[in-house]
């Protein structure tokens, strides 16, 4: 039985093997948006942005009139002075000055009378003539606001200076009023005595009123040469430009620079983003770790490189015997020598290879497996039941017009149907014969099971080519006449769901699996350096490389390939 491992238990090097399998999409999205960037950037006009700074003067009239100016409240001063540096009225001074509607962006320079504008064109000195224009005209407003505004001062401090005046010129009429009543009575009048008294003290409180009125009035008048001398003096407005702008070199937008770094690592997240969302969705089985995560409990008995002569119907090629030194033909030795250990616990004579869906390569997979045995010595049949789409024959080299069919059927007896492959002397094959209408009703025949027995009878080793699993029934009905079954999976082509549903198939039906086989990965990953230690991978990248580090091939002949006759107790050899 197999279980679905936890998607949880997951390392570093799995996110590394994602993001190797998924390069091409990162590099993808990368180009995609750094392109995007570039192309956006080099068909925007540039823009220039020019600044000017502004220093606040406090107004003539405040300190007139307030009488404690230090209350102010500096930052709230500035705040109504932004307010009124895009006010309607300024804008439009400054539409008529420059000759076109002009904007700028007024912000505090720092501190409480530092004012910064700034003004954006197509050209360095387009954007420092508006930023200019508009603070030179709003030091004009200002310059009329203050002359307006001192005008009124002069004229509220003249008014008081007048009152003062009348006020002082009455303050004699109440003594002057008691000077004529005391000038009508004779001094021995009783009443006189009295009034000369009333006049010393109104008298006195008339000084007092004339000294505090003259105090007052001298003050005024200090108010009012004060706001004269202002009027005189004033030529800015209150507002200095301290700073004038001048037409700047480089634009602010668009920053190509920048907007290309921005636009690489946008891509770059993005891109690792959507490699793994690509890899969440894709089925598909790549590496052995995906094969162990689809069925935790079955064994991976062998990774098979990628060997794109097996899809070829035309030109069969067996590497175990073409290419005894290569990288396939040692995982090829490697799955005989699991299957040797595996026969130690159990019977392991009858092994049929099967795979989810049609094309992953178990004809290839049984010919070079069938080949390695034989090499070892073993005495070896397959067994084509692949009634649907037979190919054993051409690998094997034989005819398929007669075999297991015909066999079955009764039309040829067992013996006359068995051929020897000239692939090797080892190797007897019952192709699969005439193709039947009807491959599961003939598989399912105890004539069919009593044929492979008799094979394994007379045979070390018998391989049985099996039909896909999941499209059709043919290998679940063999499963009866087995030791062992191999369930064969391909890099890109067999997805997880469908290697788990065939193993789940195979479990029920009591097939005896022994395990699975990648087909497809690739050289490097399947057992790397010590392939190119024993010179399996022939053909370096770089052959330089391996010369400098004396890991060039042997200076020893190779020997021919020779037959190794069975042992006469049926043992493999050693290797």
């Amino acid at each position: 039985m197999y279980t679905v491992e936890d998607s949880s238990n997951v390392n570093v090097g799995q996110y590394l093997d994602v993001l190797k399998r998924r390069w091409l999409w990162i590099v993808l999205v990368v180009a995609v948006l750094v392109g995007l960037t570039l192309f956006n950037d080099l068909r925007q006009r540039p823009v220039y942005q020019a600044s000017t700074e502004l220093l606040l003067q406090s107004k003539p009239t405040a300190s007139i009139f307030e009488p404690n100016p230090a209350v102010s409240d500096p930052a709230r001063a500035l705040q109504n002075e932004l307010k009124l540096i895009n006010s309607r009225e300024v804008r439009l001074a400054v539409g008529k000055a420059y000759g076109e509607p002009v904007s700028v962006r007024a912000v505090a320079g720092g501190e409480d009378d530092i004012i910064v504008l700034l003004a954006t064109g197509f050209s360095g000195t387009e954007a420092a003539e508006k930023v200019n224009t508009y603070a030179t005209t709003y030091q004009s407003v200002r310059l009329d606001a203050q002359v307006t505004d001192l005008a009124n001062g002069k004229q509220i401090v003249q008014q008081q200076i007048d009152d003062f005046q009348t006020q002082i010129d009455k303050i004699d009429e109440p003594v002057a009023l008691i000077d004529a009543r005391l000038a009508g009575l004779d001094p021995a009048d009783p009443d006189y005595a009295g009034l000369v008294g009333e006049r010393e003290r109104v008298k006195s409180q008339a000084e007092a009123q004339r000294n505090e009125a003259q105090s007052a009035l001298a003050d005024y008048q200090e108010r009012l040469q004060v706001l004269q001398l202002s009027e005189r003096l004033t030529t800015s407005g209150g507002v200095q430009i301290i700073n004038p702008a001048s037409a700047p070199s480089t634009p602010i937008s668009p920053t190509l620079v920048r907007d290309l770094i921005q636009a690489l690592i946008v891509g770059l997240f993005v891109g690792v983003a959507v490699a793994f969302g690509r890899d969440q969705l894709d089925e598909s089985l790549r590496t052995k770790a995906d094969l162990e995560r689809a069925v935790k409990d079955i064994p991976t008995l062998a990774l098979i490189p990628f060997d794109p002569s097996w899809r070829d119907a035309r030109r069969p090629h067996l590497a175990t015997g073409a290419e005894p030194m290569s990288a396939a033909a040692e995982s090829y030795r490697g799955l005989r020598t699991a299957i040797q250990y595996a026969a130690l616990e159990r019977p392991m004579q009858v092994v049929q290879v099967t795979s989810s869906s049609a094309g992953e390569g178990k004809t290839t997979l049984v010919s070079n497996l069938a080949l390695a045995f034989a090499q070892a010595g073993k005495r070896v049949a397959i067994v084509g039941c692949d009634l649907r789409k037979p190919r054993i024959h051409q690998f094997m080299k034989v005819e398929g017009a007669v075999g297991f069919t015909s066999v079955v059927l009764g039309d040829i007896s067992l013996q006359d149907a068995m051929q020897q492959s000239p692939v090797h002397p080892n190797i007897s094959v019952l192709a699969s014969g005439p193709r039947p209408p009807n491959p599961s009703e003939l598989l399912s025949l105890d004539r069919a099971a009593k044929i492979i027995r008799s094979l394994a009878d007379e045979y070390s080793m018998v391989f049985i080519d099996c039909p896909p699993v999941i499209p059709v029934t043919d290998s679940l009905v063999l499963s009866r006449c087995v030791d062992a079954t191999i369930l064969l999976a391909t890099v890109k082509r067999t997805s997880r769901r469908t290697v788990r549903r065939s193993a789940e198939m195979l479990r029920q039906v009591g097939s005896p699996l022994l395990g699975t086989v990648l087909n497809g990965v690739a050289a490097e990953d399947t057992y790397g350096s010590l392939y190119e230690y024993y010179g399996y991978i022939r053909h370096s990248r770089v052959p330089l490389i391996g010369r400098f580090f004396g890991h060039g091939n042997p200076d020893v002949p190779v020997s021919d390939l020779i037959y190794l006759p069975e042992d006469e107790d049926g043992a493999a050899p050693d290797r």
